[in-house]
């Protein structure tokens, strides 16, 4: 298989992530601000954009299909590989690489910057500043992002941490649907996805009880999606124009979701007719803008992939990670009014005072914390070797002792 041209890397997807943590992030500030109508005056009319705000949420489900579609694109390429495609093992030359290496990759793309956020988050708590200290099971579940396996823990500690178990435990899952993807096909594997939403949603009429909401098979068409999206992104390179018309009929798609769904405002599922229908409208405009970008260079290509937009994206995850306890610190920091105690506080003075501080520490985050294992991970994702005379670090026995020192910490503080 040949192999496209900007399949190895493409600085506009990695735009895609800018656009979707500023989407999410203007979700919260807007509600931190108290939910208010957001109006622009352009000459004599004013047109409301409040419905945008409303449904930032839809940032986090760029970030869903997203992953899907790049993992899936890595996965083809490393499969098309002289040494994957010769290897004796039927999963490696399926899957492109050993299960062992990938998932110690992703272990290093996710955790290290996650384990900052939970270790300043546990300081904060300890010292009376930001909510409470967890509990010892509560922490432990989280450390391994499994905590939405037990409800009472979805939403705790901090506001986007009930997200996280739906991206790693797709990333666990991933192998096994790529080689059903290669093997029988985008269909298959959208189907498979689609019955165990459809499974889903109806054992919550069933019970009457939303807890299978936060579990991957309600969420799984959305990484489906990507996937397939990607596969077919890899298999057929676009043309300048044919990618141009994807990529401005997903993003209208996209943006108009607010207003064709405008009675269906929460991130949660719906179960009318229109409420079916909700999230694969959102599938499809997210995966033609993405798959627009995957083709020869256009002028929506430009807009994600100039030097701005892509060095936001870079430090997206931290953003995401930390925007919400920043936002809820801004109070207790005097930078803004406390709502609580009866004070108010525009959504403009929000976005302004707190997007800089997010930026900034989101930077030191990426440049510290996430790059560092990052760059271990491309070379080994189990073992650094050293420079000169340094000795060798295993980074993945190094988070688990991380893993073990927060638990220990909490310990101290509970007794």
């Amino acid at each position: 298989m040949e192999t496209p041209p900007n399949a190895h890397h493409l600085d506009a997807l990695t735009g895609v992530r800018a656009f979707a943590a500023l989407w999410v992030f203007v979700f919260h500030s807007w509600l931190n601000s108290g939910s208010p109508a957001i109006h622009l005056p352009i000459l004599a009319q004013s047109i409301d954009l409040t419905p945008l705000a409303t449904f930032g949420w839809l940032g986090l489900d760029v970030f869903f299909i997203l992953s899907g579609f790049l993992l899936t694109r890595q996965a083809f390429l490393k499969s098309a590989l002289g040494e994957a495609a010769n290897s004796r093992s039927r999963f490696v030359g399926a899957f492109g690489e050993k299960y062992s290496r990938y998932l110690g990759r992703r272990i290093l793309r996710v955790y290290p910057a996650y384990y900052a956020c939970i270790t300043v988050l546990l300081i904060l708590a300890a010292a009376g500043v930001y909510q409470r200290l967890p509990g010892k099971v509560e922490l432990l579940l989280h450390l391994g992002m499994m905590h939405n396996f037990i409800e009472k823990y979805i939403a705790t500690m901090n506001g986007v941490f009930w997200t996280m178990p739906f991206e790693w435990q797709f990333y666990l899952v991933f192998p096994l649907l790529f080689v059903l993807l290669r093997q029988y096909g985008a269909w298959a594997l959208y189907g498979t996805a689609l019955v165990s939403v459809l499974c889903s949603k109806l054992l919550v009429i069933a019970m009457q009880d939303g807890y299978p909401q936060v579990l991957l098979f309600i969420r799984l068409d959305e990484f489906a999606a990507g996937m397939c999206a990607g596969a077919y992104a890899f298999q057929r390179p676009l043309t300048r124009s044919t990618a141009a018309m994807m990529f401005w009929g997903g993003l209208i798609a996209l943006l108009a979701t607010p207003w064709i769904f405008a009675g269906y405002t929460q991130v949660g599922h719906y179960y009318d007719l229109k409420g079916f229908l909700r999230p694969p409208w959102i599938q499809v405009g997210i995966c033609l803008m993405l798959l627009g970008l995957t083709g020869e260079r256009h002028a929506g290509v430009h807009v994600f992939g100039n030097k701005i937009t892509v060095g936001i994206g870079l430090i997206s995850y931290s953003i995401y990670l930390l925007h919400v306890p920043i936002l809820e610190l801004l109070p207790t920091l005097g930078l803004v009014p406390d709502r609580a105690n009866g004070g108010t506080v525009a959504w403009p003075r929000i976005v302004v005072t707190a997007l800089p501080l997010i930026l900034l520490l989101s930077a030191l985050s990426y440049w510290f914390i996430e790059r560092p294992f990052q760059k271990v991970g491309k070379a080994s994702p189990l073992i650094a070797k050293p420079q000169g005379s340094g000795v060798a670090v295993n980074p993945i026995l190094l988070l688990g002792v991380w893993a073990i020192c927060l638990e220990l910490f909490l310990f101290i503080h509970h007794e």
